[in-house]
């Protein structure tokens, strides 16, 4: 049974308590205090929880760029689980579509079930993954200003079902929390605008925005496209142009938050990072390499799209090691959040150099923190920095690295029929997540209406290893055109890795694949483990 209830609480509706009203205006005070947004969406779930009296719950969160909504946090049994398999991290989205959050979503009336799990139109998909069974259920929409970011849904009350006064009261408390929640997300969005853009908040350096600048050891590096100015000239239009730019500078910033960095700035074509904390050398070393490896990826998706020969194109890095100053520069009106000193130019200097061949070149302080993991570098040469006008300069070591060793890939894109999900989740990206490393779904990534090619040229452009799972439901033309694709791509050849699950091994796809040695998940004990290892051992 699914009761609808207007957004707007009945003047009928039994009024809230005075008890219910001081958990109100609690609420508001706690909410008011969270800067996190990590933080604060757990503590309004936990909330709406215990103003319910109900011990499981969700929320779910809109992506814009994917079309559905994901767990942001969740409570009770298999919340971990389900946070693995449908959270922020995830390659999963509840749909808008023929789901009741995503109903209430689209809809913003709040919805009573009450046997939830023999609705037809019930979305089942992430019962079915986490083997739960809802049944009653209250959901709620997130709404500010009109505009819907999310749901909260509670389920399971203790001590019988779901009352008018439960959903008017969880009414009042998604208000306030979506409030807070744009609050906390406006604050991290302007922070990454003045330079701290980063996967994980750094809250000692959000407090230096206000704060003296202090001298910090971090590595800093600089990457640059060559070849801008020709470009500009030789194309058509701005739009030829401007397409590029945002495919660069949108793998520049992929590849410094996957290594943990921050990106501080895009300087048109070029963008400035810096990496902190433990191994902060090497992870800059490492998404150096990365931009270098799909930049080469980038230029095959342009040349297939560009008339004019586009082979001046190239990528320069600069990174170098030491302290510098970290902290807002400029006046009382006009700031800027930004790290300076002798490091960032000569980080800046090393990058104007990396041309002809030498692409990633780093300081002495660097090359000693990353020399273990470097399998080919040349000898170091003498720079010498100093200003224009300046007759003596300071010399510094330059290392130019050419490649390092083989290590655990960051991403793998997984292949896969949706009739073969399951498997794909509980044998493969499952497993690989518990060991660090992420995984990318066509099905999960790909937005309704987009160019389904671009998108997986994207997602093969994001990721290190291409893993196909080969089963009696392969044979489609999706699953044979990200084989072609990823085909095409010299920069993931030795990198493909076909799983074979069934006898039937659709011939289409074999053909494709003839050459490629295949895991064979028939005959596998452990088919997370082996796939990890042949992943990180055979690179």
């Amino acid at each position: 049974m699914v009761i609808l209830i207007p957004m707007a609480v009945d003047a009928d509706a039994p009024l809230l308590s005075r008890q219910d009203l001081l958990s109100l205006l609690e609420c508001a005070q706690q909410f008011a205090t969270e800067t996190d947004h990590d933080h604060l969406v757990p503590k309004i779930l936990e909330r709406a929880c215990a103003i319910t009296d109900s011990p499981s719950g969700a929320v779910l969160l809109y992506d814009a760029n994917r079309g559905g909504l994901f767990f942001a946090a969740a409570v009770g049994e298999k919340s971990a689980e389900l946070l693995a398999l449908w959270g922020e991290s995830s390659n999963q989205r509840v749909p808008v579509e023929g789901s009741k959050a995503g109903k209430v979503f689209l809809s913003g009336v709040s919805i009573v079930e009450r046997r939830a799990g023999a609705d037809d139109d019930h979305f089942k998909g992430v019962d079915e993954q986490t083997r739960l069974h809802t049944e009653s259920m209250v959901c709620v929409s997130l709404r500010v200003a009109g505009k819907s970011i999310g749901v909260i849904q509670i389920l399971g009350k203790d001590g019988g079902e779901y009352t008018a006064r439960d959903t008017g009261l969880l009414e009042h408390f998604a208000v306030q929390a979506a409030s807070a929640m744009q609050a906390v997300q406006l604050r991290r969005d302007l922070i990454s605008h003045m330079g701290l853009y980063a996967r994980e908040e750094n809250s000692d350096l959000i407090d230096r925005l206000n704060a003296p600048a202090k001298l910090e050891r971090m590595t800093v590096l600089f990457a640059d496209m060559r070849g801008f100015t020709q470009l500009c000239q030789s194309q058509g239009s701005p739009t030829g142009t401007q397409s590029i730019m945002n495919d660069l500078l949108t793998m520049f910033a992929d590849q410094v938050l996957v290594r943990g960095g921050i990106v501080n700035k895009f300087l048109g074509d070029a963008v400035f990072a810096f990496f902190r904390g433990d191994n902060a050398a090497i992870r800059a070393v490492q998404c150096a390499f990365g931009m270098v490896e799909r930049f080469g990826a980038l230029r095959i998706r342009w040349d297939e799209s560009n008339n004019q020969d586009l082979s001046f194109l190239d990528l320069g890095v600069g990174i170098t090691t030491d302290e510098v100053t970290v902290g807002t520069i400029g006046s009382a009106k006009v700031r800027d959040f930004t790290a300076i000193g002798t490091a960032v130019n000569l980080a800046s200097a090393f990058q104007k150099e990396a041309r002809n061949g030498r692409r990633i070149l780093v300081d002495r302080a660097t090359w000693v923190a990353v020399r273990d993991i470097v399998a080919d570098s040349d000898p170091p040469v003498s720079y010498e920095l100093r200003k224009p006008g300046q007759s003596v300069g300071v010399t510094y070591p330059q290392h130019n690295l050419k490649r390092l060793k083989p290590e655990v890939p960051v991403r793998v894109f997984v292949s896969h029929n949706n009739k073969d999900r399951l498997f794909v989740e509980r044998e493969i990206t499952e497993p690989l997540k518990r060991r660090g490393i992420e995984t990318w779904y066509s099905n999960a990534d790909i937005i309704p209406g987009q160019n389904y090619i671009s998108a997986i040229e994207t997602g093969l452009l994001n990721s290190d290893w291409v893993v196909i799972v080969i089963s009696a439901h392969a044979a489609t033309d999706w699953v044979r055109a990200e084989v072609r694709t990823a085909s095409k791509d010299s920069r993931l050849r030795g990198r493909i890795l076909p799983i074979i699950t069934d006898d039937t091994i659709p011939s289409r796809v074999a053909d494709d694949l003839a050459q490629v040695q295949a895991l064979d998940a028939r005959s596998a004990a452990d088919v997370g483990e082996e796939l990890f290892q042949l992943l990180t051992t055979h690179v």
